[in-house]
């Protein structure tokens, strides 16, 4: 089985430092971009219908933002707290939102690349993971929610042998 990558991101709002492979619960990325960020609301939605607890699993946003130059990443940061922030209003009084709202900036793209989700400012790709790292498997098309919740039944499933 596929490993995530050994690779920490600071996630934007919170400044968490989330190292791919090791999060210790079952992990739901969704890669995309600016474009393709409705597809995170979309998994989010749908995962978080079934698996409400972020300790149960944890979904998280790898923005793929390589086509900033280092000169515009301070004009990026405040939009991205500015996303943090506004889908932290929208959680259930009590969520922490540092747990919810979970949002990667991948400024060099490495962890695009190393997930094989290159194409993801274009359509996002969801890449569901064990508690250990393991890629169970992920999902190019145009319904990520249902693809992120086929992935976490193949999880249930080789949990269960």
């Amino acid at each position: 089985m596929a490993q995530l990558p050994a690779l920490t991101l600071e996630a934007a709002g919170s400044g968490r430092a989330v190292t791919l492979n090791a999060v210790g619960c079952p992990l739901v990325l969704i890669c995309h971009g600016q474009e393709t960020a409705p597809a995170a609301f979309e998994v989010n939605n749908a995962v978080r219908a079934q698996f409400a607890d972020a300790g149960q699993v944890c979904i998280a946003s790898v923005i793929d933002l390589r086509q900033f130059p280092s000169m515009f990443h301070g004009m990026v940061r405040p939009e991205l707290e500015k996303a943090y922030r506004k889908a932290a209003e929208k959680l259930p009084e009590g969520a922490d939102p540092a747990e919810f709202v979970v949002l990667l900036p991948d400024w060099k793209g490495e962890a695009t690349d190393a997930l094989e989700a290159g194409g993801s400012t274009k359509q996002a790709v969801v890449v569901v993971a064990d508690a250990a790292g393991g890629i169970v498997g992920s999902y190019h098309g145009k319904e990520p929610g249902r693809g992120a919740l086929d992935l976490m039944a193949e999880l249930a499933g080789s949990a269960d042998k």
